[in-house]
């Protein structure tokens, strides 16, 4: 991702966390796929995790109308709102990132089947890549570039 939007670095970051948690819920799937005798307390899991992300994705698509139908005002409280649901899914992604070594280590469906090992370490690095590219931006992007007031422009 990169930083020269300016103003419009935090709607950057809430579309990659709207992409993201899509992704990973589909990655969920993707694992019980290629692990089909996959272990029922990790199907559990990966279902919770499924929820949780379709749940957070379904903010940040609220949270992306809401940016666009605010006439080019994002005001204070949302762009809190916004970095609040950025960190959030930078959380829940670490968590994931942790559960997928955990399958790796622990279950035998997935280290019995090198394409799932393949898959799920895919899986993992993707994740990783969102963690890095937002929590630079969360550390570069936001501290330097809001003051508490509105921001005004053009943002999509």
């Amino acid at each position: 991702m990169k930083f020269f939007y300016g103003d419009k670095n935090i709607l950057r970051a809430l579309e990659e966390a709207e992409f993201w948690k899509h992704q990973e819920s589909e990655h969920t799937d993707v694992i019980m796929e290629v692990a089909p005798d996959l272990e029922n307390e990790y199907v559990e899991k990966l279902e919770q995790y499924k929820q949780i992300f379709d749940s957070t994705h379904d903010r940040a698509v609220q949270y992306s109308q809401a940016a666009i139908n605010c006439s080019n005002i994002i005001s204070g409280e949302m762009y809190e709102n916004i970095v609040n649901i950025v960190d959030l899914s930078i959380r829940q992604s670490k968590v994931f990132v942790e559960f997928l070594g955990m399958l790796l280590r622990e279950s035998e469906a997935v280290k019995e089947n090198p394409a799932a090992v393949t898959v799920v370490n895919h899986i993992r690095r993707e994740s990783e890549y969102f963690i890095g590219v937002v929590t630079a931006f969360l550390n570069e992007g936001c501290s330097n570039h809001y003051d508490g007031g509105p921001i005004y422009g053009n943002i999509m």
